[in-house]
Order: C-alpha cells, then sequence, then structure tokens
C-alpha cells in the first residue's frame, strides 16, 4: 500500500480481551481495548490501526479489526496471550470494579508504525502505557495534530512519563475522575482544575463526565456540550474511547473542535446500547445523521 490522502489517521492503544459483568449477565471473550473501540466509532478503512495482540487472539476478532483499519501493516501479533481485563459494574454504572488486568504480550511490546503512516496528520494516542505512547508519537516524522487520552493508573505509576508526553499534544482528553488525579485537586471548580492541567503543557484540554457531558478548554475558551440521551444504558466499557475516537472522525473531516465533540458524544451513544463493540457495529449513518442534528439543537455551551 502506498501513501495516499485517505491515509489520514493513526489509531494507537491497546487491544484486549475482556470479560464484562453488569446487571445483564456475564460477558465474556469480548473485543475491547481504547484502540478497538476508537478504531471502530469511525468509518471503515479511514484509520490505521497499531496495536499488539497475542496467538490466543480469536481470528474472527482480528478480521473485524482488519476489515475496519486500512491497513495490518502495524498490527502486531506475538507469541503469548493477549491482554485481558475484567471489569464488575454496579447496577447504576455509576462506578466499576477491576476484577483483573493480565497485560499478555503487551508487556514485552513496543510499537512499530509502518512507513505508510509516518506522516499521516493526526495521530490518537488511545489510552495505554505512555512510555508506549511516546515511542509511537518518536516515529512520527512530521508534525501531526495529537489526540492523547489516559487512564488513572497510569497517573498514579507512570506520572513523570505521562507529564512529559503531555506537553507534546494538541488535545488531552481525561475523564473527571482522572482530572482529579492528574491535577491533585477535589474537582469543586472545574475552571481552576482546567486551569492547573492546562499548565502542564497541552494546547487543550477536554475533561468527559458521563451522562453530564463534557468540557472543553484552552488558552482562550471554554464550553461544555451536553451527552446524547439514550433509552437503555447496557454496558458503558469503551465508551470514553468512542467519544475521543468520534472526535478524531470530525476533526479528520474538517470540523472544529465544538462540533467534532458533538461526533464524539454521538458515537459514544451507540458504544453504551451494545455489550463491548457491539453498539458501535450497528452504526448506521441515517440515526448517527439523526442523533447528530438533535445534538445541535440541544447542545450547551
Amino acid at each position: 500500500m502506498t501513501s495516499n490522502q485517505s491515509h489520514k489517521a493513526v489509531v494507537f492503544g491497546s487491544i484486549s480481551i475482556d470479560k464484562i459483568v453488569n446487571k445483564y449477565g456475564v460477558f465474556s471473550n469480548v473485543l475491547g481495548g481504547s484502540a478497538a473501540y476508537a478504531l471502530l466509532a469511525n468509518k471503515k478503512n479511514t484509520c490505521e490501526l497499531v496495536g499488539v495482540v497475542g496467538n490466543d487472539f480469536q481470528q474472527k476478532h482480528f478480521n473485524l479489526l482488519s476489515e475496519h483499519s486500512l491497513s495490518t501493516n502495524s498490527l502486531t501479533k506475538l507469541d503469548g496471550n493477549t491482554f485481558c481485563w475484567g471489569g464488575e459494574y454496579k447496577h447504576d454504572f455509576s462506578s466499576r470494579e477491576t476484577l483483573y488486568v493480565d497485560p499478555g504480550v503487551s508487556e514485552s511490546y513496543l510499537p512499530d508504525l509502518s512507513e505508510n503512516s509516518k506522516n499521516c496528520p493526526y495521530l490518537l494516542l488511545g489510552n495505554t502505557a505512555p512510555h508506549l505512547q511516546t515511542e509511537l508519537l518518536n516515529q512520527m516524522q512530521n508534525s501531526p495534530f495529537i489526540l492523547l487520552d489516559t487512564f488513572k493508573l497510569y497517573i498514579d505509576i507512570a506520572n513523570k512519563e505521562l507529564k512529559a508526553l503531555v506537553k507534546r499534544v494538541d488535545l488531552f482528553c481525561i475523564n473527571f475522575n482522572e482530572a482529579r488525579a492528574i491535577s491533585g485537586m477535589d474537582g469543586s471548580n472545574l475552571r481552576d482544575m482546567a486551569k492547573s492541567i492546562l499548565d502542564l503543557g497541552p494546547k487543550s484540554l477536554i475533561i468527559k463526565d458521563g451522562k453530564n457531558g463534557s468540557h472543553f478548554f484552552d488558552a482562550q475558551n471554554n464550553f461544555s456540550i451536553t451527552a446524547f440521551p439514550v433509552d437503555k444504558v447496557v454496558d458503558t466499557t469503551g465508551a470514553g474511547d468512542a467519544f475521543i475516537g468520534g472526535i478524531l472522525m470530525g476533526k479528520m473531516n474538517g470540523k472544529n473542535i465544538f462540533e467534532s465533540m458533538k461526533v464524539g458524544a454521538v458515537a459514544a451513544s451507540f458504544c453504551i446500547e451494545g455489550i463491548g463493540i457491539d453498539g458501535l457495529l450497528k452504526i448506521n449513518d441515517q440515526e448517527f445523521t439523526r442523533r447528530l442534528e438533535w445534538m445541535n439543537i440541544n447542545h450547551t455551551s
């Protein structure tokens, strides 16, 4: 494959085999991971997926990711087990307990970006270890628009590496609890907390707050958008990854950050309507457009 205009974005992050326990049942061998959710929130064949799986990874999952990615040149298979995670959610999805985490082959993996994508204009660094995100960013040969997500675990155990990386990104996208953790503040004053995080060096910041919507901040502006309401929340796993994946899709289509966040909110709304990635696989253009129109009418700013 030669480099061309469609090679516009790289999506990097974890690819996992999940076990999800919630009020609807126990769901095992679920395809998950930040990269999988962000990729599947985008239209087919618009992003190149970068990640690692083990030789236990089901062929149907590999085929799904392959069909959605521009290529599999940067999707690595190693001898060993795929990263796996298990989580149990409270009845109202307000919180979850991690049942187990096994990094598997991701522990010894270093990303290897294909030549086709070293000059692409957009790079999404989904939630994974900061040293891996930095390794991939260092392979870029241009200055892409960089979207970064992380997780409280890495704020706790890799704080120095994460803060060094944050200085290099255009958009840092984290949830409310992660914002509290990295700022060291209690979150009672959202603007002060956001300023503290912007002082770390990212050009802009989004703080996700679940059903309460999301909040954008940069040196000059701040605004909020609402979440798209769904009738039945089935599983919130991956919603934040789908949200940032939707933002990437908006940016690739020339939308500003305000409009791109609406796209992200719609992508997240599909995600939470199914177990794991199932909701994202049911996205259709007509319903996506209907929800986006609702966002345009009902957004807050």
